[in-house]
């Protein structure tokens, strides 16, 4: 239970029982049913978070999955107003810096997946949607001006992260489920299914992927206290959302291999 005071959001301990066999059902779901990060991301992860990013080896890791590295340069090149046709990978990681580096590179990976020749018809629709998104927030952003563009896009193709456990869950290989959808109708369909929508487990997801949480998760995200996040109303789901990394998480210190 939450009670909304002026400092903010109150705890209250006494969660109901219902909500701890929620939480339950949710972590089943992700640790069965999330595909785990290749070994590359996960890499990735760790030198972006060391005190000082080697340069070099970011860029080594990403350039071992091209495909990957393609989509990360396609997306970050967003970033710039002009949009150049094609700037080196160092450059575009010292733009983005670190947060937005991870972001790209999560973006990247699963936009990949999601498109590769080999995946499931219900993947690449789950893909499809996250493209439709994507297109959508980045054009907004645009017209915007906001500051990290790129990041909207981002932002459209991790929407559909929550798809994949759901999708795992169900074993739909040639098949398009008609929950399969980020429509009000679709995600109560989820819910009837699976007891949970793609919406509450992006939320999750996004917190496993050590990702910001978009606005309309703050209040949802509460990993100490074992609860649904119920406060997602079917009405008022808004799939994606610009992220916008604080001057702090944009900061990228560097370093050359063999210097102190």
């Amino acid at each position: 239970m939450i009670s909304r005071q002026e400092n903010g959001p109150q705890i209250d301990h006494a969660a109901d029982p219902g909500d701890y066999v929620q939480t339950l059902r949710l972590t089943e779901m992700l640790v069965d049913h999330l595909p785990r990060l290749p070994w590359f991301l996960r890499e990735l992860q760790s030198i972006l978070e060391d005190g000082s990013t080697d340069l070099e080896a970011a860029c080594a890791v990403l350039k071992a999955h091209p495909a990957v590295c393609e989509n990360f340069m396609r997306i970050g090149a967003m970033a710039e107003p002009a949009q150049p046709i094609r700037i080196p990978v160092d450059h575009v990681i010292v733009l983005l810096g670190k947060q937005r580096v991870w972001s790209t590179a999560l973006a990247a990976y699963l936009l990949t997946e999601l498109s590769s020749p080999w995946t499931t018809p219900a993947k690449r629709e789950a893909g499809n949607i996250g493209l439709a998104y994507a297109n959508r927030e980045f054009a907004r952003a645009r017209m915007n001006d906001d500051e990290a563009p790129e990041q909207a896009y981002v932002s459209g193709l991790l929407s559909v992260a929550g798809l994949l456990p759901l999708i795992e869950a169900s074993s739909a290989t040639d098949s398009l489920p008609q929950w399969l959808d980020a429509t009000k109708e679709a995600i109560c369909e989820q819910r009837q299914v699976f007891g949970t929508d793609f919406v509450e487990l992006n939320c999750w997801i996004r917190l496993l992927w050590r990702l910001p949480l978009l606005p309309a998760e703050q209040a949802l995200a509460l990993p100490v206290v074992a609860r649904r996040p119920a406060a997602v109303a079917v009405e008022k789901v808004v799939p994606v959302s610009p992220v916008v990394a604080d001057a702090a998480a944009r900061n990228l210190v560097l370093i050359s291999r063999g210097v102190v």
